[in-house]
């Protein structure tokens, strides 16, 4: 039993956390868009809708590639989800969010706007790159009662390809930019310890509205 727990535990925390409006979409998932509805979603296909399969390409970058109608287009992301009938691309390796949309004949991506993005991750204070100082430092808040999402977007011309969160623990989910702070102190992301950008995060003991 006490084996059976442990397993049990592994797979729960080893599960992305996400809203309940988010759907992770997996390598080799089948979904179907209604161009009626103008929405996603996973379920047995029909004849007004298109079916899609995704796969991912093999060599550096992992990129997503979307099959439909003997058509295929090749994302600028390596991680998707639905979101309330929405397909969100997370072009993980330039800190950016996209939405997939469908032109009459073909898939493409748009930028997401900061209140798009607001809409999808309403817990998170989005932070960007720009706000970084010349030392590549930056101080962000939280109530020191409680834990706080931050969404780090990228609004330059870099690439941040292998770049990662130290402490490792602040990572909950594969979206790059998203990290948890539940205390005080320094987070950095960083190319394996190089070009490093330093998150300070301290006590804000204000009431929260």
């Amino acid at each position: 039993m006490k084996k059976f727990i442990l397993i049990l535990t592994i797979l729960l925390f080893g599960i992305p956390s996400f809203s309940a409006d988010i759907k992770p979409v997996l390598n080799n998932t089948e979904l179907l868009f209604s161009p009626n509805d103008n929405i996603f979603s996973i379920g047995a296909p029909t004849d007004n809708k298109i079916s899609i399969s995704k796969k991912t390409s093999t060599g550096t970058g992992n990129y997503s590639i979307y099959t439909y109608n003997n058509n295929e287009t090749m994302l600028g992301s390596d991680y998707e989800f639905l979101f309330n009938g929405r397909l969100i691309a997370c072009h993980n390796a330039a800190l950016k969010l996209f939405e997939v949309i469908y032109n009459g004949k073909n898939f493409e991506e748009k930028q997401l706007t900061d209140a798009q993005i607001q809409e999808i991750f309403p817990d998170a204070e989005i932070i960007k790159i720009s706000q970084f100082n010349q030392d590549k430092k930056l101080t962000v808040k939280k109530h020191f009662l409680e834990k706080k999402n931050f969404l780090l977007l990228n609004d330059t011309d870099k690439y941040f390809h292998k770049y990662s969160f130290h402490p490792q623990s602040v990572k909950f989910t594969p979206v790059a930019g998203l990290f948890k702070a539940s205390s005080i102190g320094k987070i950095t992301f960083s190319h394996f310890g190089t070009d490093k950008y330093t998150i300070y995060v301290k006590n804000n003991f204000r009431k929260q509205k």
